[in-house]
């Protein structure tokens, strides 16, 4: 299992079983139940304190944070590719540590819809794009609030889909939820809204297979594409389903094009092949040539520059060479 060791103690179900039976006691009914979850690789959990066990730390303390979850994050502002600015709410270490658990141990191992290709082990941007390469028409729009659109009645629900009792599910969203509501810095928000979109998936995919239709999802973006022009029928129908389902289209990032201008998906042109776009890449080739000519003067963002030459490389290697030459430099910078 590629699961955190220090998270995952036990290697195989016979230690699992073993823990559960001589450790906390469970009964044959109970460990029955277990089996059921760790054929399917989940961690058992009956009532929600267990992970407490599991991790080691204390079950009053993972209990307070479901009851005082506001105690346990902080909130700042991180700047976007396009210069803006986005407000994220994230969990503090303790509890940051328990969602990870929950991420590796419950939320990974779940089967997601073939169309979801944002946040999930071995995608990337590029992979969802490139299944729009060549089409002519692409309809691109954006979910609003994405995350905080999902209340915790909603969270609660999906963990029983999973197979945990009430009493469970109502404690693990109580450790993925603020306010009641999905928080946009946690890291089980993304795997949730993947396992909660779903069905919308579905329905969206089987209406898009019978008209020939491409789509994709990363996260609160969905694309469209298709060597025919998008109709108006198409989109009513997306808009209606989304809407009948508890989410809302942010119309001013909603966005339609066609063969005479440049083609994009999840940001990235998507005509002959993938590629990041050309007034993107100008801002970064201007942002480089600054650092180019100041090194030292960047050395506390040497990281963030870092991964978006790592970002560039994905899709422009030979420009990302001469931008990690000048991360590099910036190292050499200071240390003479």
């Amino acid at each position: 299992m590629s699961m955190h060791p220090f998270l995952y103690p036990f290697e195989s179900e016979e230690r699992w079983i073993s823990y559960l039976k001589h450790c906390l006691g469970w009964d044959e009914n109970a460990l029955t139940e277990a089996k059921t979850f760790l054929k399917r690789r989940l961690i058992p959990v009956l009532h929600g304190t267990e992970i407490a066990l599991f991790l080691g730390i204390s079950p009053k303390l993972i209990g307070y944070m479901v009851r005082n979850p506001h105690r346990y994050y902080r909130t700042f502002d991180i700047e976007k590719k396009n210069g803006k600015y986005r407000e994220i709410t994230a969990p503090r270490v303790f509890l940051k540590t328990v969602q990870r658990y929950i991420l590796d141990c419950i939320l990974s191992p779940l089967d997601l819809h073939e169309s979801a290709v944002g946040f999930r082990r071995g995608f990337t941007p590029a992979i969802g794009a490139q299944r729009h390469i060549k089409n002519t028409y692409i309809w691109n729009i954006d979910l609003k609030d994405f995350f905080p659109s999902i209340h915790q009645e909603r969270v609660t629900e999906a963990f029983k889909k999973m197979g945990y009792s009430s009493q469970a599910a109502y404690f693990l969203s109580g450790l993925c939820c603020l306010g009641g509501r999905l928080p946009q810095g946690a890291p089980t928000s993304p795997a949730l809204s993947n396992y909660i979109f779903f069905e919308l998936d579905e329905k969206i995919f089987e209406h898009t297979q019978r008209l020939k239709i491409v789509y994709t999802r990363y996260a609160d973006d969905l694309s469209f594409s298709s060597s025919n022009p998008i109709t108006e029928e198409f989109m009513r129908f997306v808009e209606g389903i989304i809407k009948s389902s508890g989410f809302s289209i942010n119309k001013n990032k909603t966005r339609l094009m066609g063969p005479a201008c440049r083609r994009e998906v999840t940001g990235l042109t998507v005509n002959a092949r993938v590629s990041i776009p050309r007034p993107i890449r100008r801002k970064i080739r201007a942002r480089f040539h600054n650092v180019s000519l100041n090194p030292t003067s960047y050395v506390d963002k040497r990281d963030k520059l870092m991964g978006l030459a790592a970002w560039v490389n994905q899709y422009h290697v030979d420009e990302a060479k001469q931008y990690f030459n000048i991360v590099d430099s910036i190292h050499k910078s200071t240390q003479s």
